[in-house]
């Protein structure tokens, strides 16, 4: 089967060792700690290993050990109703990072179905949008450009886009954005000039949204971020 022409993208983001207050992920994640142990927790319960993954919209807190940890998002990746909301995996997970370093695409999607597990390949009318999202988040298409785009009812198209995506489109939009926003704020964009530059309205819309979806402000998420890499 040949490969789709346009597909979900994977970021990496190296941490140094730090808090994370309760956030939510819009997107599924594996948490690889370099050196020690990471630990995940939700109030009730409590995970202490080496290597998690953390399901979307779940809400939780992270410790990043001594040494760092590699917090890798998989866009798209939906896990079953049967899977914990964190749960431990294996030592072979680490081959999840050495795919970055190689940008190794072949060991990247053989990660991801490991997670989601014979699901049809997405809609590549939907991931023409998902695309245009990535390259330009502050372009902030409307719910009517989508179902134009689609030749889809407005509800009709929303669902759809779901359905592909696993996220609303609301919920992708703040997502690509928030991504956008970091990747050009730790390459030494003013954090505001990044965030207006990604379609938010303002540097406290951006801090505020970064809170929620990462457990620190923008200030004090880039002061811990090594690294961010996007495949």
């Amino acid at each position: 089967m040949p490969m789709p022409v346009h597909s979900f993208h994977n970021h990496r983001f190296s941490f140094e060792e730090g808090e994370l207050a309760g956030h939510k992920n819009l997107m599924t994640c594996v948490i690889i700690g370099n050196q020690h142990p990471v630990v995940v927790s939700d109030g009730c319960d409590l995970v202490t290993a080496q290597i998690i993954c953390i399901k979307a919209d779940v809400s939780h807190r992270v410790a990043v050990p001594k040494g760092g940890a590699d917090i890798i998002y998989l866009d798209g990746v939906r896990l079953g109703t049967d899977r914990a909301p964190f749960m431990p995996l294996t030592s072979e997970w680490r081959g999840l990072a050495r795919a970055f370093d190689l940008q190794d695409y072949a060991a990247l999607n053989t990660f991801r179905n490991r997670l989601e597990q014979d699901r049809l390949p997405p809609d590549q009318s939907v991931m023409e949008i998902v695309k245009e999202l990535y390259l330009a988040p502050f372009t902030r298409l409307s719910q009517t450009d989508l179902a134009s785009a689609l030749g889809l009812e407005r509800t009709q198209a929303l669902r759809h886009f779901k359905a592909t995506t696993g996220q609303t489109f609301r919920r992708f939009k703040i997502w690509a954005a928030l991504v956008a926003a970091t990747r050009s704020a730790h390459a030494g964009e003013r954090i505001g000039h990044a965030g207006t530059e990604a379609g938010f309205a303002d540097a406290a819309h951006l801090a505020r949204t970064a809170g929620l979806v990462f457990g620190v402000t923008p200030t004090v998420g880039l002061s811990g971020l090594k690294t961010i890499e996007t495949m």
